[in-house]
């Protein structure tokens, strides 16, 4: 009879695992649902609140009412506007910064553009102008370059003393305004200019750049000075003080006596005196 009441006892307990199994399984299945209901719910309200971000981004709202540009000297503002392609009215999201910078930079004044976005409606368009740098003479007039050598004007007058004069032995027959002239030469030259001393800078007259690749530097003093290429660069960059400094000693003497200095070749510069 024990056994017996032992046998139910085992069996009910087996029941109730089994009922309380199902019930939790019934449980989790439950809250899976409920979890995956408000999942749902913050999804569409996520979605719903980003459509309207979208819309009211494109609405007239952040229609352009003020359009402007700065830094430009050279450069007339309407000029700016019509070679952009953007006008007042037009949505500010909407316009293409990438594709308006690389159409204003085709202008050849303009060396670099930036668009920003002043919401919600003013739209400013930053302009840097390139700047007359060097002068070269070039059959009946001059081209006026940049400091990465941009054609920028082409003029039968220019003023010398505010611009540096450069004569180079190769020039194509003709020249575009924006296009570039032998850009490693200026790159030189530019690299000699910024290393001597601005109170040196006023003893120099002019530049050249002959057919080798070499850079000849002439003084006020007719001195001429065999700079070469862009070899020991440094070295010859101590030198030009040096030199400079020579120069002026003797015409302070009142001698005229300096034929050239050659610093192409490694150690001291040679100096070759007027016969």
């Amino acid at each position: 009879m024990a056994k017996n009441c032992h046998d139910y006892v085992m069996i009910l307990s087996l029941d109730s695992a089994i009922i309380l199994t199902v019930n939790g399984s019934r449980g989790v299945i439950l809250l899976a649902k409920k979890a995956f209901q408000k999942l749902f719910k913050l999804i569409l309200l996520i979605l719903v609140f980003l459509v309207c971000i979208y819309f009211f981004l494109h609405s007239s709202f952040f229609n352009i009412e003020k359009l402007y540009t700065t830094g430009t000297q050279q450069i007339t503002e309407a000029e700016v506007l019509s070679i952009a392609s953007i006008k007042e009215g037009q949505n500010i999201f909407k316009v293409d910064s990438k594709l308006s910078t690389q159409t204003i930079q085709v202008h050849p004044l303009v060396k670099n553009v930036q668009i920003i976005r002043h919401l919600p409606r003013t739209l400013e368009i930053k302009i840097v102008e390139r700047q007359i740098w060097a002068i070269i003479p070039f059959d009946d007039y001059f081209l006026c370059i940049d400091d990465e050598g941009i054609i920028l004007d082409k003029r039968n007058k220019v003023d010398f003393s505010t611009n540096i004069f450069i004569n180079f032995a190769k020039l194509p027959a003709q020249f575009n305004l924006g296009q570039a002239v032998e850009p490693d030469g200026v790159a030189l030259i530019k690299q000699i200019w910024t290393s001597i001393d601005k109170s040196d800078q006023q003893l120099i007259s002019d530049f050249y750049y002959n057919e080798k690749d070499e850079v000849v530097i002439y003084t006020i003093n007719s001195t001429e000075i065999r700079y070469g290429n862009k070899d020991r660069v440094e070295e010859k960059q101590a030198f030009m003080a040096e030199v400079l400094k020579l120069e002026q000693n003797y015409v302070k003497s009142g001698e005229d006596v300096l034929e050239y200095i050659d610093l192409r070749f490694k150690g001291q510069p040679i100096v070759k005196m007027k016969e």
